[in-house]
């Protein structure tokens, strides 16, 4: 088994097909590199805004967006303490590990929340959601637009107008499609879009963005016991009066996360972004097919930015995974329940046609041996 160690004098050496953290690019992490001002500075400031107005943008939306030092469970926790009161219930979604996390934060933290799952590997329809709805009164509904242990991509702009016909607030988790695939958050009505930058951003952990509309905002007034460091007023008040943060956030991502979001919309563009990264999905989906394996999502609800792979041919994943670590790239096994019965292949943030290609013929090579 390959045994790989902490890199003191050059970091990591591998190519990382991963569900995140993903691979960054040379350009990002000398971004990083750059001596920076305080957090409380005009220049810090002026960067706050530029990240700001780069997501509208990105999200297609006039919502004010909001930076956390936390990764996007952060995120998930702030929806659920800012916007459901003691005495209403919750709705959270759930289609993998990361709908389950939600829900057992909605759990955790005392509201009354009710979760409509559906077995993994299959989407949210419309039908399961509709009747899940009618089936009693909610305040928030929560969901994952792409599951990353499953490798399912919800579909979002179906599901979106459904669950706001019942009155009810929307908070999207994009943590793994954020900047890989489109969201329109004012025309599907969201009123929470979340994502950490580790995954399609390609910037290194330890900051997350959301969008936050008018209408939550309002409703976090309303809510008693907010918590203190993910209270959405107290971050909206920074935000707005100075394009701060309540505490000191990760500024060396910010300034990585700046450049980034200059080079998705104004170098790459954002409908050539989306199109690779369909073109990485299909790529890969036939790769599976070629080499007689299986996807495990349901056809047609298959993710762009991760593909989680059946086990069908009976593979020793560990090994595997090992013998491809020995080649410079690495893939994970499956999340969770799904551990050995999957594999999952990332293919998301700066990652090429032709760097995908020569990864999955290392791999092919591999599975051939391990048959």
């Amino acid at each position: 088994m390959t045994d790989i160690h902490f890199n003191k004098e050059k970091g990591s050496q591998l190519k990382l097909f991963t569900p995140g953290p993903v691979h960054v690019p040379e350009r990002v992490l000398k971004e990083m590199a750059k001596p920076n001002d305080t957090h409380r500075s005009k220049p810090y400031s002026e960067m706050h805004q530029m990240v700001a107005e780069g997501l509208q943008k990105l999200l297609y939306t006039k919502n004010e967006c909001l930076i956390f030092t936390s990764s996007a469970t952060g995120i998930m926790e702030a929806c659920v303490r800012n916007l459901v009161n003691d005495d209403e219930k919750a709705l959270f979604f759930s289609i993998g590990a990361f709908g389950d996390r939600w829900y057992e934060i909605g759990v955790s933290n005392g509201k009354k929340s009710i979760k409509q799952g559906v077995e993994w590997g299959k989407a949210i329809t419309s039908e399961v959601a509709q009747e899940a709805l009618n089936n009693d009164k909610y305040s928030v509904v929560f969901i994952q637009a792409n599951e990353t242990s499953t490798g399912v991509y919800n579909p979002i702009n179906e599901l979106a107008p459904i669950i706001k016909e019942s009155g009810v607030l929307l908070c999207v988790d994009a943590t793994s499609s954020m900047a890989g695939v489109k969201i329109e958050v004012d025309k599907l009505g969201i009123d929470v879009c979340l994502a950490s930058v580790q995954k399609c951003f390609a910037v290194p952990p330890g900051l997350a963005v959301c969008s936050v509309s008018t209408a939550a905002f309002e409703k976090a007034e309303q809510v008693k016991n907010r918590g203190l460091y993910f209270d959405l007023i107290d971050l909206k008040k920074r935000h707005v009066a100075k394009y701060q943060t309540p505490t000191t956030p990760p500024i060396p991502q910010i300034r990585a996360l700046t450049a980034q979001l200059d080079y998705i919309l104004n170098e790459e563009g954002l409908d050539k972004r989306f199109e690779r990264h369909e073109q990485l999905a299909k790529h890969t989906r036939k790769w599976v097919n070629e080499i007689n394996l299986e996807m495990f999502p349901e056809k047609g609800y298959e993710s762009n930015t991760v593909s989680t792979i059946k086990n069908s041919l009976d593979i020793d994943i560990p090994k595997m995974v090992s013998m491809l670590l020995s080649k410079g790239y690495r893939i994970v096994n499956g999340y969770g329940q799904l551990a050995n019965k999957t594999f999952r292949i990332g293919h998301m943030g700066e990652i090429q046609i032709k760097d995908l290609e020569k990864m999955l013929k290392v791999l092919s090579e591999i599975i051939d041996d391990l048959k």
